[in-house]
């Protein structure tokens, strides 16, 4: 059986990777140069799989309304009139009912312990080194109410399996010394140390990954590669379209993140994901620029921060532009604001390397993983927002079971074909 895989960020590999492993002949087709040079590039580096309360809750959607109208805040919305993104938010805005919330916090938390699993297991088979670091990841909080909040909020994944210890601010300070600002001008609530979840750096993970996929596994990878439509008989896919010719296979499937609602509504297809445009920043680390040492997540101003080695990152906000290419000189200078604000060290920001990508984001926050049923030999697996690099292990291994018509797992049943 053939495969064919249109996209290779972390998705598309992992996809690959899982299909090739049972049998599969898989071909990727990638625009770019190489994997991962998407939204996998220099994302936040964190493997979140704790991180479970979906955006459309009340209380975030209300910090996301509130910091609208902010002239420096980690929201910008290039474009309200957007029809796109407004059917994209009326549809976000009608989960916002606590059962609803509920439901969909309990099922990200269990594809984000099955995902911890599925990497673990990959782990143990294969040699890649991605400065892995498992030492759980510091949410800090400034506001006692916002702490308040996010403590009942852990208390509701604790009765779900949840692990995580709940910090005062010296205890804070005692995990990481650089928020010794904040202290000092008493804007340190506490923490919540979420012990499951993980940093790593990956760009590393996706170039060490790719090349185990090659050799490994003799995954066919086909780069500058521009898709430009999918080829149906109105019942089954027939092909792919690109500028390297049609390729067909008996199988297809979608990993194209943002970009992949574009080309399913050439076939008739609209899942309604819409890109959510995210900047970071890779700043150098060194003696004299020591930076924070831990993973941690800023949640009020929906910032994460990763030690990946000799560079501190950080990365965050939230601009509505649909896919439009260009960089916001807001969302920079908010990111840099914070992070002066925040920590007594934070490395060499002056040499800071830029850089955005798209989140595919579902109005429900649950990833689209299954058959489309209009077409029987085509699968989605996107719309995974700001969670693709954390949920990816799971994600592949469930569509690859999918393919395989093995039963899927009750707890992932929220994952119906579409």
């Amino acid at each position: 059986m053939r495969v064919i895989i249109l996209g290779s960020g972390i998705m598309g590999l992992t996809t690959a990777y899982m299909l090739s492993k049972i049998g599969y002949k898989v071909t990727v087709l990638e625009k770019n140069s190489a994997s991962g040079m998407g939204c996998s590039y220099a994302n936040g580096g964190q493997l979140s799989f704790s991180h479970a309360e979906p955006w459309f809750s009340k209380s975030s959607l209300f910090s996301i309304l509130k910091n609208v109208i902010s002239p420096k805040s980690f929201i910008y919305i290039q474009n309200l009139a957007d029809k796109e993104f407004l059917s994209w938010l009326l549809q976000f805005i009608s989960n916002c009912g606590n059962k609803k919330v509920s439901q969909a916090t309990i099922n990200l938390l269990n594809l984000g312990m099955y995902s911890k699993f599925i990497l673990g297991d990959i782990l143990k088979e294969e040699k890649i080194n991605f400065k892995y670091n498992k030492n759980g990841i510091l949410h800090f909080y400034r506001s006692k109410k916002s702490f308040e909040k996010a403590k009942k909020q852990a208390d509701f994944q604790a009765s779900l399996g949840c692990r995580f210890d709940i910090l005062d601010s010296k205890q804070c300070l005692d995990k990481e010394s650089t928020l010794i600002k904040l202290s000092d001008q008493d804007k340190l609530a506490g923490g919540i140390l979420f012990k499951d979840d993980a940093s790593g750096d990956s760009s590393l993970f996706i170039k060490e990954f790719e090349k185990i996929c090659k050799e490994k596994y003799n995954i066919e990878f086909i780069y500058n590669c521009q898709i430009q439509n999918i080829l149906t008989n109105h019942k089954k896919i027939t092909g792919v379209n690109s500028s390297k010719g049609v390729f067909q296979g008996d199988i297809y499937i979608n990993t194209l993140g943002s970009y992949g609602n574009l080309l399913l509504k050439g076939v008739g297809v609209n899942n309604n994901i819409y890109p959510v445009k995210g900047y970071s920043l890779s700043i150098p680390v060194n003696k004299s620029y020591i930076a924070p040492k831990i993973a941690l997540t800023d949640p009020e101003n929906k910032i994460v921060y990763s030690r990946l080695g000799s560079t501190f990152r950080a990365a965050g906000t939230i601009e509505i532009c649909n896919l439009k290419s260009n960089s916001n000189i807001k969302n920079i200078n908010f990111l840099k604001n914070v992070i002066k604000s925040t920590y007594s060290d934070f490395g060499n920001i002056v040499e800071a390397k830029e850089w955005f990508g798209f989140r595919p984001y579902c109005s429900n926050g649950i990833p689209i993983i299954g058959k489309v049923k209009k077409y029987g030999n085509l699968y989605n697996n996107y719309g995974h927002g700001s969670l693709g690099w954390t949920n990816s292990f799971a994600s592949a291994k469930i569509i690859s079971d999918k393919i395989l018509r093995k039963t899927i797992d009750k707890r992932f049943s929220f994952l119906s074909d579409a």
